[in-house]
């Protein structure tokens, strides 16, 4: 899409529709990536979404045969898919998980270690120079994650159209008349760079070039130096200035120093939270396809001809999200993807045939929509929505994902394994 490059200046004020990370620890020292526990697998991507990684990491590092994810995160999005498809052995330090919930740093062999996996939020052909997947590589999608538009905390700002986006990004703060109040200051403007995924989805939704996204701002090299950046803006007098956009497993993984502005699409008479309202945590909007600018997880990995990935280590972890692997004893993917603040797919109401693609009805085969507003405390989740043990316990005649109850549960035995009454 596009507009008009007329001089105009817009005001941020969009009425916003009401709803029908840990850090790395410190270590004196960073043991060899190839002398952790257990099996050992090697990804590379963007920061996006470490927090997923974080989470399935950690809980892979406790079972009873142990798995120690590491993960190269010194590149953007796309730097990763072209490490895996060119291939390239990783060099440096990495991340890895411990069990503790700490993300941690290894160092990698001075020869480089070959990585298996990729992982970024957007297809290769939003990346320079790439026409589409590789051959002899899959794409494989795991659980959905919104792109957030934030400011400080302190900000009294709520929300951001498509438009006012597009000039922020498009023109920058120093250009004359196409300033967007109050975010016209260019320190305090923060963008990533082209070859990220927040920035290419930027980048494909208002129609503004990549390269210029990247260009107008302070650029941040991931998603949790934007975060610092506009932290170190609360309380101060810049603090009604400052904007930028990150993933939103890691803009819900720091609410109380950042604000998630209300996003109004083009076409749309209002903005939507990617939530019902803009405390909560239920990814209402994102669900139904309200809020716009969402994407699922995407995997890659060399496969063969049946497009099935070869290294059997990297199938098992990659499974796990798709729903062909079984999960280790004690290893919960459900709750992997709701403690990175993701949406699990039998979640989505909705879903896209590509990046920001026309949404169509979903229909998951295995539902856990009313799970997952348990597990969020989602207030106005349909009446349907209750615990059960068994289909007659359902006016939806189907109680599904029956497990360990969740701690919104009320009134569950402790000791008990409950359901949950889905839609089909």
């Amino acid at each position: 899409m596009s507009f008009p490059r007329a001089h105009r200046v817009f005001s941020a004020a969009v009425t916003a529709c009401a709803a029908l990370a840990a850090g790395r620890s410190a270590q004196a020292s960073n043991p060899n990536c190839s002398s952790l526990p257990g099996t050992i697998i090697y990804g590379a991507g963007g920061s996006a979404q470490q927090p997923l990684l974080a989470q399935i990491g950690t809980q892979l590092a406790l079972a009873s045969s142990p798995v120690s994810v590491v993960y190269s995160d010194s590149g953007s999005a796309c730097a990763g898919y072209n490490d895996l498809v060119t291939p390239t052995s990783i060099t440096g330090t990495a991340l890895y998980w411990d069990g503790s919930g700490a993300t941690l740093t290894c160092q990698l062999d001075p020869g480089g270690d070959p990585i298996t996996f990729a992982i970024m939020g957007n297809a290769p052909n939003l990346c320079s120079g790439v026409t589409g997947l590789a051959a002899g590589f899959g794409q494989f999608l795991g659980p959905v994650q919104p792109i957030d538009f934030v400011v400080p905390s302190s900000s009294n700002e709520q929300s951001i159209s498509t438009e006012a986006a597009y000039y922020i990004w498009g023109f920058g703060a120093s250009s004359s008349g196409n300033t967007v109040s109050p975010w016209g200051t260019t320190a305090d403007i923060f963008t990533r760079s082209a070859s990220s995924f927040v920035g290419l989805f930027v980048s494909l939704d208002t129609g503004v070039p990549a390269a210029t996204v990247a260009a107008h701002g302070t650029s941040e090299s991931t998603n949790s130096a934007t975060v610092t950046a506009l932290s170190a803006l609360n309380g101060t007098a810049n603090a009604q200035a400052g904007i930028g956009f990150v993933s939103g497993e890691v803009a819900d993984g720091n609410r109380s120093s950042i604000k998630v502005l209300a996003y109004q699409h083009t076409g749309q008479s209002c903005g939507y939270w990617p939530d019902s309202t803009i405390d909560a945590f239920d990814k209402v909007n994102v669900r139904s396809g309200q809020y716009w600018l969402w994407s699922p997880v995407h995997f890659y990995a060399a496969v063969n001809a049946s497009n099935v990935i070869t290294d059997a280590n990297t199938a098992n972890f990659i499974g796990l999200f798709t729903g062909t692997s079984t999960p280790p004893a004690g290893v919960d993917v459900f709750e992997a993807e709701t403690g990175a603040f993701t949406v699990p797919s039998c979640a989505m109401q909705v879903w896209r045939n590509g990046d920001l693609a026309a949404l169509y009805s979903n229909a998951p085969a295995n539902p856990c929509s009313c799970k997952f507003d348990f597990a969020e405390n989602n207030a106005n989740k349909p009446s349907t929505c209750t615990t059960c043990t068994q289909d007659s316990d359902c006016t939806t005649k189907d109680c599904r994902n029956i497990g360990p109850p969740l701690g919104a549960d009320a009134g569950a035995d402790a000791g008990s394994n409950v359901g949950y009454c889905e839609v089909n």
